[in-house]
């Protein structure tokens, strides 16, 4: 069950793993000290939402609209509504969230020394105290390591990308993935499981940025044919949709570019009245597309045309 909320104008939602996962990383769960636990969980939720809280409020003063969501490795802030940025904004976004748990974890410092044991005495209060420095402090500082999805990897992402000129995202990667591979070792000679689970994630999820990264890069040149074929289909050029389509359809490498360009061929089938044809190229498309209104209008149009019957035909790849 999501717990969801609002804090202002802000959406909040915090996922069950959220809780799960911030129990497993308790530090008393050898005796099982429930008070212990019950306020690790409590400052962690607060700490991280503080965290995320810092990246929202940013956003907001760049004219952003922001949505938190709390998950079993963290926290993260979306937005509504993507805008122009410039690299300086982006720094400022990604640099926000630790800096709110740098003060936090500023002030629990004062304070522990101000009050010096008079508020929550004995060891309570110094694990009260200490579970803040570390999670704002300790983990903030290990969030600026330059590895993704981590701040500090995200404002590497924006100084390469201002340094080339937007090609930042696969140095920061490969830098990344440099940075997990030694995390992973440095975990297994201290036998810490959680952190090397979470370094081998980060380097699972930089190299499928970086494969992602080529897919993206090979398509783009498509994305000019594909205004074509669009073109064509306009004048009703079955036969040009077909051939600037098909191509497209068997050389794509990304699912939003394979779809559309399936689409389209199955426009160019219909219009040449090849119903099977156009089955089997909106078949083929990738899980999660559907083909539009208009292309299953048309379909229903073709085959009332041809008296009800979808005759057979040689198929998008054969052809």
């Amino acid at each position: 069950m999501v717990l969801h909320f609002r804090i202002g104008k802000i959406p909040v939602d915090v996922l069950p793993w959220f809780f799960v996962v911030a129990v497993l990383l308790g530090p008393d769960l050898d005796h099982f000290n429930a008070t212990r636990i019950g306020a690790w969980v409590a400052i962690m939720l607060g700490s991280v939402l503080l965290h995320e809280l810092g990246h929202a409020g940013m956003g907001i003063a760049f004219g952003l609209e922001p949505r938190i969501q709390l998950h079993g490795m963290g926290g993260t802030t979306s937005w509504a509504k993507s805008r122009a940025l410039s690299v300086a904004q982006r720094i400022a976004i990604s640099l926000a969230g630790p800096a709110a748990g740098f003060a936090l974890g500023g002030v629990a410092v004062l304070l522990h020394r101000a009050l010096d044991g008079h508020v929550f005495p004995g060891e309570f209060g110094a694990f009260v105290f200490g579970t803040l420095i570390w999670i704002n402090i300790g983990w903030g500082i290990l969030n600026l390591l330059p590895m993704l999805p981590l701040d500090g990897g995200n404002v590497l992402t924006q100084v390469l990308n201002a340094l080339t000129g937007g090609r930042g995202e696969r140095p920061a990667r490969i830098v990344s993935i440099a940075c997990a591979l030694g995390a992973v070792g440095l975990a297994l000679v201290m036998q810490s499981w959680w952190t090397t689970l979470l370094a081998t994630s980060f380097v699972a999820t930089n190299w499928r940025g970086l494969k992602d990264l080529a897919a993206n890069e090979h398509d783009a040149p498509m994305r000019a044919g594909l205004e074509r074929a669009y073109a064509a289909l306009e004048t009703k050029n079955a036969t040009r949709i077909v051939e600037i389509a098909r191509p497209v359809a068997l050389g794509a490498k990304t699912a939003p570019v394979r779809a559309e360009a399936l689409q389209l061929l199955a426009f160019g089938f219909l219009l040449e009245g090849r119903v099977a044809d156009a089955d089997a190229a909106i078949a083929a498309m990738p899980q999660g597309f559907a083909p539009h209104a208009s292309l299953k209008l048309l379909r229903e149009q073709t085959l009332t045309a041809a008296g009800g019957s979808a005759p057979p035909g040689p198929g998008f790849g054969d052809v």
